[in-house]
Formats: structure tokens, C-alpha cells, sequence
């Protein structure tokens, strides 16, 4: 691929696009972003800015402005009356998946917002092309003569063709190109969700605001555990008393229980499969999530999810494709539609990140697809393994973890064997 310059298309505008569309733009390669979406809003979500991601900001981030909260290097864990039982020494930093959407929009193509407001200066000679279209729905993938065909319709009507010497499937963990190259490969609900939301730092407690800002916060209980964190409030503010308590509370649900049906079915009537968009959990759902909340959680725990308005969840699943290379090497992919991990180890992000970065080796002739494809898959494979065993300790306990422990030691033993051998 070196040397040549490309009309890609990229399939799904959400992080793991954006993030390969930069790095192509800057190659000089003409980019096409096809977003299913009518629009992308904040989705709520904190992220953890974990080493791929830091690299490629560092790299490739012409803003120059900082994204990530500073916390203190250590997770404290409480117990019910808000004591630190244990503390671990980990640095991280939280960040929020509208602060790197809008960052990484104004890097592709130059779209300002309340997170941006100016254009990122750059060399546009250099650059190639670039589009991002919402409401693309890709209906069709064909592969011939080397170039890859897809047939898509728009959500106003019309639609089309288009011919691309690569194509990058970014469409996330419910991905229509997945499903498209392996039908039989589905996501499977592992037995639990994730109840998710934020408060405005400046709303809490003074208690809760000295417990709970100044690091990431666990608090473990029967058949579930929840984590605490600050990210960046409304357009990427990290001033204090802006920024907002971000929690993610995992909970267990048998798929065949009256509970996981009400957990699913919106305000409408309708009942999802995967996750309840906010504004459409019904009322007395959230209301009694609350109660729970009361009569579980330490005081600043349940302080942050009862002043939250507008929750969501998401139901846990794994998916993962066998391959990562497709229609010799012009179909790849990538982030979540390659593998989606749960949310324990947060790497979601990361995982992109390191996709797109390590294509731009190809690209440069650094490295072969080949090559490409084994880190992406190791990666994934390892982190996957990790986010099960993580999940299935803090869920269910030491039995139900022992499996995928074995199997995560096993991948790190050939791992380090196959190093040894080259």
C-alpha cells in the first residue's frame, strides 16, 4: 500500500473511524466516512485515555489543548459506610467520548464545536480529500478486480454506489460488515449490564466531592460492583466543580427473568436487545435503580446515581471475528467490529487507536498487512480475555473465573514463547 494514494471509505463515523480517518487523511489518502447515523450526540460515556490513545493524540492531535482529567495514580476501594479498605497504585486518566469525538472531527475535517472553536492550523497540501456523511446505511459489500464495491442508502432516501481500493469497517460491536463477511458470529449477552450516568461535580456533596474527584472509586457488593471517576464536564471542561462524577454500576440479569425485559423496554413500548438510549428508560425503572441504589451503595456512591438524570444502560456483551484482513487486504476490521471488549479493562478506544496507528505503518511500508493483522488480533485476543476474567471475578466470584483464567495465562505463554522463537 505504500506509495499509492487511495480512495478508502471508512463504515461507521463514531471514534474507531475517526481515528483511521485521520491518520489516512494525513497520508494524503481521500477519505469517505459513511456515519448510519443521522447524527452523532454525547453518549454519556467516560473513557479511559489509556497508552494508544495518548500516543495518537501526542502524534496526531493538532489542537493543543488538554482532554483527559489528572487524577491521583491510585483506585480506592470503599466499603459500605464510604471507608478505603484498599487502595491500588495505578495511574490513570478519564476523559469522555464527546471531548475526543469533537478533537477528533476538528483534525478530519476541520468541524468546530463548543469543544473546539477553531480550526486546527495544518499543511492541507499534503492532505487528501475528506467527507463525513451521516445517515449512510452500507445494504451490500462485493469484491472484485481489486477494488471493493458497496451499495448503501441514505435515511432521507437514495443512496448509491461507490468503488474503494480499501475499505475500513469501523461500524462498532454490532457491526453490519461483521455480519455481512461471518453471519453465523453474533453477540452474546454474558449475563449481566451496565447502568450508566454523570453528575455535575458542583451538584454533589462536599462529602462526595472529597471521597470520590480525586481518583477512580470501587465499591464491590453481592452479584455486582460499580466504579467512580471524574471526566471532563460540558465541552471538555476540566475545571473543578465543571467536570462531571461519571459511574458505571454492573449488575447481574438472567436473560429469561421479568427483570431483564423491563431493564430493556423503553419508554415506548419497545423492547431492546442491547442497550436503552437515554431520555427513553421508563420512569419507574429508573426510580426503583435508585431505591436499590439507597439502600446498597456508600452514601457518595448513591448520591451520584440518585442526582443523575439521564442514565442509561447497556448490556454486556462479546463478539469477536476470526480475521482481521479481508478481500486481500482491502477490507479491514477494525476497533469493536474486529472485537468488542467489556467494559472492565477499558481499552475500547485503546484498541482503535493502536489499529490506526499500526496502519499507518503499513502504509509507510514499515510493516505488512500480515504483520498489521497479528498485532490487531493478539491484542484483541489478550484484552478480550482479560475484560471476561475481570467481569466474571467481580460478577459471580472465584469459580466462574477460573476458565477464562486459564485460557488468558495459556495466550500469554505463547505469546511470550513465539517472541523467544524470533
Amino acid at each position: 500500500m505504500a506509495g499509492k494514494k487511495l480512495d478508502v471509505v471508512i463504515v461507521g463515523g463514531s471514534l474507531t473511524g475517526l481515528l483511521h480517518g485521520v491518520v489516512l487523511k494525513r497520508l494524503g489518502h481521500n477519505v469517505r466516512i459513511l456515519e448510519r447515523s443521522t447524527s452523532l450526540n454525547d453518549q454519556g460515556a467516560g473513557i479511559l485515555a489509556r497508552e494508544h490513545l495518548q500516543n495518537f493524540f501526542s502524534k496526531h492531535d493538532l489542537c493543543n489543548l488538554p482532554f483527559y482529567v489528572q487524577a491521583d495514580p491510585r483506585i480506592q476501594f470503599l466499603n459500605k459506610e464510604a471507608e478505603i479498605i484498599k487502595v491500588w497504585k495505578a495511574q490513570l486518566r478519564m476523559t469522555s467520548w464527546d471531548n475526543v469525538y469533537y478533537r477528533l472531527r476538528a483534525n478530519f475535517d476541520g468541524f468546530e464545536s463548543d469543544y473546539v472553536k477553531e480550526r486546527p492550523l495544518e499543511d492541507k497540501s499534503r492532505n487528501g480529500n475528506v467527507s463525513y456523511e451521516y445517515g449512510c446505511t452500507v445494504t451490500d459489500l462485493k469484491y472484485s478486480d481489486g477494488l471493493v464495491t458497496l451499495t448503501f442508502e441514505r435515511s432521507g432516501g437514495g443512496g448509491g454506489t461507490l468503488h474503494a481500493d480499501l475499505v475500513i469497517a469501523a461500524d462498532g460491536a454490532g457491526s453490519s460488515i461483521r455480519r455481512m463477511l461471518y453471519p453465523n458470529v453474533e453477540r452474546k449477552y454474558v449475563g449481566y449490564a451496565a447502568w450508566r450516568g454523570t453528575t455535575v461535580e458542583s451538584e454533589m456533596s462536599d462529602q462526595a466531592k472529597t471521597r470520590l474527584t480525586t481518583c477512580c472509586n470501587y465499591f464491590n457488593h453481592k452479584d455486582g460492583h460499580m466504579l467512580l471517576y471524574t471526566i471532563p464536564g460540558k465541552n471538555g471542561s476540566l475545571q473543578p466543580g465543571e467536570r462531571l462524577l461519571n459511574f458505571v454500576w454492573y449488575c447481574n440479569y438472567a436473560e429469561d427473568s421479568p427483570e431483564y425485559v423491563d431493564l430493556l423496554t423503553d419508554t415506548d413500548g419497545h423492547k431492546h436487545r442491547i442497550t436503552i438510549p437515554m431520555g427513553k428508560m421508563r420512569p419507574e425503572v429508573w426510580s426503583a435503580q435508585k431505591d436499590y441504589a439507597k439502600s446498597l451503595l456508600p452514601a457518595p456512591f448513591s448520591e451520584v446515581v440518585v442526582k443523575t438524570r439521564q442514565p442509561f444502560v447497556q448490556c454486556i456483551t462479546d463478539v469477536s471475528a476470526p480475521k482481521a484482513v479481508h478481500f486481500e487486504g482491502k477490507l479491514l476490521l477494525t476497533g469493536d467490529a474486529l472485537c468488542s471488549f467489556r467494559p472492565h479493562v477499558g481499552a475500547s478506544t485503546n484498541q482503535a487507536a493502536l489499529n490506526a496507528l499500526q496502519l499507518e505503518r503499513v502504509m509507510k511500508g514499515e510493516i505488512t498487512l500480515v504483520e498489521w493483522e497479528n498485532v490487531c488480533l493478539q491484542y484483541a485476543e489478550l484484552t478480550s480475555l482479560t475484560g471476561v476474567t475481570l467481569g466474571r471475578w467481580n460478577q459471580y466470584g472465584l469459580w466462574k473465573t477460573l476458565s477464562s483464567a486459564f485460557w488468558l495465562a495459556k495466550a500469554y505463554l505463547v505469546m511470550y514463547i513465539t517472541k523467544l522463537w524470533r
